[in-house]
């Protein structure tokens, strides 16, 4: 056999075994659903690392099978229900007596010192206090069901302020204006009141919970249901200190509604968005505030309009992606993969793939290995949901496809 002979032979056979390996493949689009995260603004600055954080620069790739019985319920926006309020209150004002307002027995009140030196603040006791309720002067402790200082506060593993206060109003002091007062005082002073028997309760929502720079999210607030307020205003506060003002308006429904551009590169650092509402009604008989939070998104890169799906001879499953890459960083593409099982749809398995990439067209490649895909107990058609695309540098979400792709094969 001659040489050429041997190297045609090879050639074939390679070129056999390309072929048998890829054994069905298809371009597949994303679906749309209403919960998905698309991001509509790149931005070419990197992301800032936590200090002492490395990012790894090592590409990894895993897949794994999830119990039969696995349920996945897609996250939701959290729903704040508020029956308190805070105030801060002047020494001068708190000595001489302040209107407290309450809407059901058994308030809580909470009154904290202000000051930038948190240890020096002296301890209040409840003989301090001297509560005016149907214009009967009551002192201290007679005013309370309970009361608990600072040291045992803390004793229970609370962590209020040093020297605050804490005291449930006696159920026969019944609802209404009261008034606090406390003749030492000095200095500033929080005051909190919650009242865990109303009935009056203000709630604040929001549309998402993770927000994209560039984009306009919606803040919700509603009153007891469909019940009108005096007024509601907020604000949002960033990790970084910033803070931007939020301005409600009224909707057919009778929510509260504020329209909100987010600007994350203003406000950029690590933890939590915070929104803020402060709302009063009934004549300001009722205050309430409440306070919810999200995650903030800087996208720096996003997906294609789909991927490519493979199933190949060795049974694995593959996805690859293409991405718009707009600074380097490494970013994390994981998904949860559905298929058939005795005629019903259920999550089997998911898999993650993450990877350096630079600035300009880049590719990521989600694979479902062999040995996973066979113990994953489910055939096709398959569909690929919760797609996720995370930049690891700053670990936020950058794009999130609920319904993700339909993958219409299994052969």
């Amino acid at each position: 056999m001659t040489t050429k002979t041997i190297l045609s032979i090879a050639l074939a056979l390679a070129l056999s075994g390309t072929a048998a390996a890829a054994r069905f493949e298809s371009d597949v689009a994303f679906e749309r659903d209403a919960g998905d995260l698309v991001p509509t603004t790149l931005v070419s600055a990197k992301a800032a690392l936590a200090p002492g954080m490395n990012l790894e620069t090592q590409a990894v790739r895993f897949s794994w099978v999830l119990p039969a019985d696995q349920k996945i319920e897609a996250q939701q926006p959290f729903v704040r229900e508020s029956k308190e309020y805070w105030t801060r209150v002047p020494g001068a004002e708190l000595s001489k007596g302040m209107t407290l307002h309450t809407t059901a027995k058994g308030a809580l009140i909470r009154l904290s010192p202000v000051s930038s030196d948190a240890k020096a603040a002296s301890s209040i006791s409840a003989d301090d206090i001297v509560l005016t309720a149907n214009g009967k002067a009551i002192q201290g402790r007679a005013a309370m069901a309970n009361a608990a200082n600072d040291a045992e506060l803390k004793m229970a593993g609370t962590d209020f302020p040093n020297g605050t206060l804490a005291f449930q109003l006696r159920d026969d002091i019944a609802a209404g204006a009261i008034t606090l007062a406390m003749p030492k005082a000095a200095g500033d002073y929080l005051v909190h009141v919650f009242e865990p028997n109303s009935n009056e309760v203000l709630k604040l929502t929001m549309d998402r919970i993770v927000a994209s720079h560039g984009q306009t999210y919606k803040v919700f607030a509603n009153y007891n249901g469909t019940e009108a307020l005096d007024a509601i205003d907020g604000l949002v506060s960033a990790p970084n200190g910033a803070s931007f003002d939020l301005s409600f308006k009224r909707a057919a429904d009778g929510r509260y509604v504020a329209d909100v551009a987010h600007d994350a590169v203003a406000g950029a650092g690590p933890g939590l968005w915070e929104v803020h509402a402060f709302a009063s009604a009934k004549g300001a008989s009722v205050q309430r505030d409440a306070k919810t939070a999200f995650s903030s998104s800087i996208p720096r890169a996003q997906l294609g309009a789909g991927a490519k799906a493979v199933r190949n001879d060795d049974g694995s499953l593959s996805m690859s992606f293409t991405l718009k890459v707009a600074a380097e960083s490494r970013f994390e593409v994981r998904g949860t993969l559905y298929g058939m099982d005795g005629g019903k749809l259920r999550p089997a398995a998911q898999a993650s793939t993450a990877a350096m990439l630079k600035p300009g067209n880049g590719a990521l490649e989600l694979v479902f290995d062999a040995a996973t895909m066979a113990k994953a107990g489910v055939s096709g058609p398959y569909q690929l949901r919760d797609l996720t695309l995370v930049d690891q540098a700053d670990l936020s979400t950058v794009e999130l496809r609920r319904a993700g792709l339909r993958v219409a094969l299994d052969r």
